[in-house]
């Protein structure tokens, strides 16, 4: 099981972004996640994926533009598309879902009857200096139907309509994702993230407990089992959510915190959650923007520390992760609050 520090910034987000456009802060232009993470005197969060996704008899055509991505999967039932537009972060934001309506629901199915995942470099144990063995999984099949295939707005209106159709394209998905679970389990990491980008606004906890608490629940299993600890990403408000992540074997939720981003201050969340669930978070992401005032961060930042201090399971991190546009010199401030002895450069 892997040992949590006091402070951990999942600079996932903000590292790839900026190496892609060559805007990387002049200290560390050119330099890898783990030799920044190195500088900050923190450990390096970089989940990697020994595994590769392949759609035998699906064409996947990925057409990229500078504000325009457009992703095609062409089946023998028809073809589905979405698209991607620039948002004002620099990110990709989906404005277009592959199943728009009944008509899809065959194309679908093949598609996800086409997935195989087999190991990428031989299939190792990952292993970056300074880093945790971790390794990503694909999300958990019902969230993959709504992140990936519908939508949650219009996609919960046609689960509704559409049920028996769309939870054989679950149970299709689930099959596919149990075999990668046992090869991942027999590579011995520290942890697995379940990157579902959990978000209590779209999922009831009636859906959670019917729907996601018994995966959760399989892959704790299969994990405890290999000594792996299992973290879930959380991205939104995700309070009325921990209970149950805790009932089912889940032992870290990453992305906990007040608003603007949750609705969970620490403190709140460890009431809810009870004991044993780690809980990573605490400083919404908007308080290492210019936008916030220093006031706003360093509030932030003292009482996610405070708690910390008097609860052994809370990980001071940036909920849901460090932003593109992220001040590093307050990454270092909240790096010396966490017992780096670093000194921060001049940026």
């Amino acid at each position: 099981m892997i040992r949590w520090p006091r402070f951990l910034p999942d600079l996932t987000l903000w590292h790839e972004w900026h190496a892609e456009h060559g805007t990387l802060p002049a200290p560390w232009t050119g330099r890898g996640l783990a030799a920044i993470c190195a500088d900050l005197g923190v450990p390096a969060w970089a989940p990697a994926k020994p595994w590769r996704l392949r759609l035998p008899g699906v064409e996947v055509r990925d057409e990229r533009g500078t504000t325009e991505r457009v992703l095609s999967w062409v089946t023998p039932r028809g073809t589905l598309t979405s698209r991607w537009s620039l948002g004002p972060d620099g990110d990709w934001w989906r404005s277009e879902y592959p199943i728009k309506s009944r008509d899809d629901l065959e194309a679908a199915r093949l598609v996800a009857e086409a997935r195989v995942y087999t190991p990428r470099d031989g299939g190792s144990r990952p292993g970056v200096p300074g880093s945790f063995s971790v390794i990503e999984l694909p999300m958990r099949p019902w969230s993959e139907l709504f992140h990936s295939f519908l939508g949650w707005s219009e996609g919960l209106i046609l689960f509704m309509e559409e049920e028996d159709a769309l939870r054989e394209i679950v149970t299709i998905l689930a099959q596919k994702l149990d075999g990668l679970e046992r090869e991942v389990a027999a590579l011995a990491p520290e942890a697995v993230l379940l990157p579902d980008n959990l978000d209590g606004q779209f999922i009831s906890p009636s859906a959670f407990e019917e729907h996601l608490a018994p995966s959760y629940a399989r892959a704790a299993s299969t994990f405890h089992a290999a000594g792996a600890a299992v973290v879930v990403h959380a991205g939104g408000p995700v309070s009325r959510l921990l209970a149950g992540l805790s009932a089912s074997g889940v032992d870290c939720v990453e992305g906990v915190c007040g608003p603007p981003q949750g609705d969970t201050p620490l403190a709140d969340a460890r009431d809810t959650a009870g004991g044993g669930l780690v809980l990573w978070g605490g400083i919404p992401q908007d308080c290492l923007l210019p936008s916030s005032t220093e006031a706003s961060f360093q509030a932030a930042a003292a009482e996610a520390f405070a708690r910390a201090d008097q609860d052994p399971a809370v990980v001071v991190g940036v909920a849901d992760r460090v932003p593109v546009h992220a001040l590093p010199g307050r990454l270092f401030e909240l790096a010396r609050a966490g017992g780096a002895p670093r000194r921060s450069p001049a940026f």
